[in-house]
């Protein structure tokens, strides 16, 4: 009797791995996990990170996996006010074409920045390049060496509602 035993779980554990091998799976081989699904993202960047009085530092803003065609924009951006001097706002790589790409200082540390293609050429969905380059001066006469700032931007408008994250931040340390 207990060889017929021994014969029926031989039986079944080669049945069970036939049935697997038949699925092209081994016991020892898991399901591979599925590649996870792009994630939309606003990006905010400083170039140089570290500067002192007069250096010129350019904030990008840029964005990737957008889960829509984007054909206008709006943010707020905050910066510190004591240490850098707002010169000036540009379209970035993916709104090279667009009609209008610009920004005001609407209080100290404080802009409004917003973008309208017109006539351009909306970013297609899953695009991935900059959408504006704000410009600085470092000033920073009152403030000690080593002195870190944060820039930041938040209240996405329009087609880029909703895009994480909110608020993003770069920073920029003054030297002297």
């Amino acid at each position: 009797m207990k060889r017929f035993e021994r014969c029926v779980h031989i039986a079944a554990a080669l049945a069970l791995l036939a049935s697997w091998t038949a699925c092209g799976k081994s016991p020892a081989t898991p399901d591979a996990p599925a590649a996870p699904a792009p994630q939309p993202a606003i990006t905010i960047a400083c170039s140089p990170t570290s500067g002192d009085k007069d250096t010129v530092v350019t904030v990008t803003v840029s964005i990737k996996d957008n889960q829509q065609e984007v054909g206008v924009f709006g943010m707020d951006l905050t910066f510190p006010p004591k240490m850098l001097e707002f010169t000036g706002v540009s379209k970035g790589s993916l709104t090279g074409n667009w009609a209008a790409v610009d920004g005001n200082e609407v209080s100290a540390g404080n802009l409004k920045i917003g973008g309208f293609k017109g006539s351009g050429t909306a970013l297609a969905k899953n695009s991935d390049g900059s959408i504006v380059v704000i410009t600085f001066k470092v000033d920073g006469s009152s403030l000690a060496n080593g002195q870190q700032g944060q820039i930041c931007i938040k209240n996405y408008t329009d087609d880029i509602t909703g895009t994480p994250p909110e608020p993003a931040c770069a920073s920029f340390t003054l030297t002297s």
